[in-house]
């Protein structure tokens, strides 16, 4: 069964809540030659974050990967609020003095009046058990983690498709090229017989010595060994789609020499429908770079 293909494309994102604290991972992924990972985390986690990148690096391989974690309290574990008591007693001291000053002795403060009161609540924050957050943290990370390379499959796929279709249309046009070549080679001869016999008188020349260089220059501009060449770098960039697994850099490379061996055509053809042909099969080629660049 062949491996996923993976783009380095993609985005995960994951949020666990247990005992007052929610923790979210947010992981974004776009391409890179090598695993870049750029985390930003609360200070509380920083001293964790070799294990986050250790972790990391098991799953991914390729791209450029932001790690964006926060941190919450719920109400629960939150800083719970308390009475001040002294700050209380100080506030109600100093309502009865207003009240004796404006002759309003039977006047008290009510609990709304009291309660907007600024210092009359301080807060508790309860502990965080530090192992608890660090569970959380890795729970959180391996299922973002898990989201990221689902949707970087899924991109896989469709990239897969877009470079079969893409290589397949190549095909199309090499095989037309190398039906063109078939008879090029001989109109080539014919067309330098006819030049010459124009230039020259019978007899000026030995008539082998002619053939010969009729023979090699018609051979000079032979592509034969360039389109065999060719098809077997399509062979082989199907061969690694159908195995799948981390084909980036190899997909590169066989797309390097697809690109050698259609200039090499474009260079030696005279006929303008093998030019023409050759230079929508580069464009394609340059198409196909620009999707491989997305592949882990």
């Amino acid at each position: 069964m062949a491996e996923l293909i993976y783009s380095m494309t993609g985005f995960g994102n994951a949020s666990v809540e247990s005992d007052g604290l929610r923790l979210r991972v947010v992981l974004r992924s776009v391409n890179g030659r090598f695993l870049d990972l750029q985390i930003r985390s609360p200070s509380s986690l920083q001293e964790l974050e070799p294990q986050i990148r250790e972790r990391l690096q098991t799953r991914l391989r390729r791209g450029k990967v932001s790690v964006h974690i926060e941190v919450e309290e719920t109400a629960e574990q939150s800083s719970l609020p308390r009475l001040n008591e002294d700050v209380a007693a100080q506030y109600i001291k100093e309502f009865k003095r207003l009240a004796q000053i404006a002759e309003l002795e039977d006047q008290q403060p009510s609990l709304e009046v009291l309660g907007r009161l600024p210092g009359l609540f301080r807060s508790e924050a309860t502990g965080i058990d530090v192992d608890e957050l660090a569970r959380l943290l890795f729970e959180t990370l391996d299922k973002a983690a898990a989201d990221l390379e689902q949707m970087r499959s899924r991109e896989g796929e469709t990239l897969v498709e877009d470079l079969r279709g893409r290589v397949g249309k190549i095909g199309d046009l090499v095989g037309q090229i190398d039906e063109w070549a078939q008879g090029e080679k001989e109109r080539a001869r014919q067309r330098l017989r006819e030049r010459i016999d124009q230039l020259l008188q019978p007899g000026e020349l030995n008539e082998d010595r002619i053939m010969t260089e009729i023979v090699l220059i018609a051979e000079r501009s032979d592509i034969t060994e360039e389109i065999v060449r060719f098809r077997s770098h399509i062979e082989q960039f199907l061969g690694a789609l159908d195995e799948g697994g981390e084909v980036g850099r190899r997909l590169n490379f066989l797309l390097q020499e697809l690109h050698r061996e259609i200039n090499t055509i474009t260079s030696k053809a005279s006929a303008s429908e093998i030019i023409h042909a050759a230079v929508d099969a580069k464009e394609e080629i340059e198409r196909l770079r620009e999707q491989v660049q997305n592949l882990a």
